[in-house]
């Protein structure tokens, strides 16, 4: 007889592969010779019991069809101790036997029978495979569920209101509704500038300007406070120019073009500028030129920078300052007040000069004043001359700036010739009673084109001052209109017009 190696079947000899998986028959040895003997014994006799699961086997089978124990001359306990070499073979799952004992599947040859058992392990699989297919169908009925609560959830939930995005529009009504207070600034539309031989200097350069003002500008914003309290319509731009000294010090002070001029609202801005002070270095003096922005309306900021540019452009550079100031320095000062004592010599004072110390540094003397800062020392130190500047060619003195009244023109060139080393004075000064003559004469030939012949009116700063009759309320009224469009920045202070109507024929 021969045998499969794989699935230990027997099949006669003339047979040479297994029907069951292919595998090339080989000759059974006398083991399997005398179980095909035995069971050719047995073949007219009852049905074999196995000795192992106890299952009956028909005459002639060598392998039992319910554990795949031999059957034949191996007994139970050698086969379940010798393990099989052969892979384990997987027969095709069936249908359980009846209870009234196993079954057998009989191929067409009695002699060659194919028999299958499903084994263990596919038994624990397949309940393995219920079992995780039961924990899927838990886990898909949770999140259904779990997905049905969320979207009650959502459903019961108040839906939030959109929000709106404004436009730019509604953000520039409400910038324009917003309240705004008075501002002090520098102009966008022009930089600072910074003149002489250190003004590249890390201590002067326009950086350093800039920072100065930022630090003093609370200053300025509480002189404009107070002068927007008297005048809420006092809005101005104005080029401040300012000299400092090496030490720090603010030396001189003026407005050199404003777009509103006002004497006594200049007066205190140079008065802030000039308590200035910046760091102490070893250079040279300095000039600067600060474009600065007072407004209590925003929007009147660009139209305030743009009539400063245009002034500025029209402003010629001998042209004077519309106020200046200068404040002699403390070292001049201190020189001049302290009385140059007298030395008496005596017998018992003569001693040896005292050789000095090598290591000895002597503090170098200051250089003299030049005519331009001891003509400025005396203009800085009266009151009547306190916003008169100049500048000098050899001994020709130029001044230049504003005072009150002829008076103090011929005052103020009469104080510098006295000055020693002045050859020379040219005097470029304007007065304020000119200014306001001016604006007199503007303010009256509009009135008496109007037909208001019997209405004064008089300027002294920024106010004007009515006076005369009129025929009507009407006319009372016009003439206040006439009086503050004429000239720009003045107001109508006092009003004194009385109305004395006609007769019946209208004289």
């Amino acid at each position: 007889m021969k045998r499969c190696p794989r699935c230990e079947k027997t099949f006669p000899d003339s047979e040479t592969f297994c029907e069951a998986d292919g595998t090339a028959l080989v000759q059974a040895g006398p083991a399997f010779a005398e179980g095909a003997v035995a069971t050719g014994a047995g073949d007219a006799g009852e049905q074999i019991e196995c000795p192992v699961c106890g299952g009956k086997a028909q005459p002639g089978e060598l392998i039992c069809n319910f554990c795949g124990a031999r059957l034949g001359v191996e007994s139970a306990e050698s086969y379940t101790r010798q393990p099989s070499s052969a892979p384990p073979r997987m027969t095709p799952p069936r249908s359980a036997p009846p209870r009234g004992g196993p079954t057998v599947r009989r191929d067409a040859s009695p002699s060659m029978r194919i028999t299958g058992r499903m084994p263990d392990g596919d038994g624990e699989e397949e309940g393995r495979g219920r079992f995780g297919f039961v924990w899927y169908l838990i886990a898909a009925i949770v999140a259904l569920g779990g997905g049905a609560w969320l979207a009650l959830h959502l459903s019961t939930k108040p839906a939030e209101q959109p929000v709106a995005n404004a436009s730019p529009a509604a953000i520039a009504s409400v910038a324009a509704a917003a309240p705004s207070g008075p501002l002090v600034a520098l102009s966008k539309a022009m930089g600072v500038q910074v003149t002489g031989e250190s003004a590249a200097a890390p201590e002067r350069n326009q950086e350093a300007a800039r920072k100065v003002f930022e630090d003093h500008k609370d200053g300025l914003l509480e002189s404009y406070s107070h002068a927007i309290a008297g005048d809420s319509t006092l809005r101005d731009a104005m080029v401040v120019r300012i000299r400092v000294l090496p030490n720090g010090n603010v030396d001189a002070a003026s407005v050199r073009t404003s777009t509103n001029p006002n004497p006594a609202f200049d007066a205190e801005v140079v008065t802030d500028v000039s308590a200035w002070n910046f760091a102490p270095f070893t250079g040279g003096q300095v000039e600067i030129d600060y474009p600065i922005i007072f407004t209590n309306d925003p929007a009147s900021r660009n139209t305030l920078e743009s009539q400063l540019s245009s002034k500025l452009a029209a402003l010629s550079p001998t042209e004077a300052p519309e106020f200046a100031s200068a404040r002699p320095s403390p070292a001049a000062s201190e020189a001049a007040s302290a009385p140059s004592p007298t030395p008496v010599e005596t017998p018992a004072m003569v001693v040896a000069p005292r050789k000095p110390h090598p290591k000895a540094r002597r503090t170098p003397a200051p250089p003299p004043l030049t005519l331009q800062q001891r003509v400025k020392q005396v203009l800085g130190s009266n009151p009547r001359t306190r916003r008169v500047d100049c500048y000098t060619s050899g001994s020709t003195v130029t001044i230049f700036g504003k005072v009150f009244d002829a008076d103090a023109k011929l005052y103020t060139e009469k104080i510098v010739r006295q000055v020693p080393g002045v050859g020379n004075v040219i005097d470029s000064l304007t007065t304020d009673e000119s200014d306001w003559a001016a604006r007199q004469a503007a303010i009256a030939s509009q009135i008496y084109a109007a037909g208001l012949n019997s209405v004064t009116v008089k300027v002294i700063g920024h106010d004007a001052y009515l006076g005369g009759t009129v025929k009507s309320d009407a006319q009372r009224k016009q003439a206040v209109t006439i009086a503050e469009s004429a000239s720009p920045g003045v107001h109508v202070r006092t009003n004194l017009i009385t109305v004395v109507p006609g007769n019946m024929f209208g004289f």
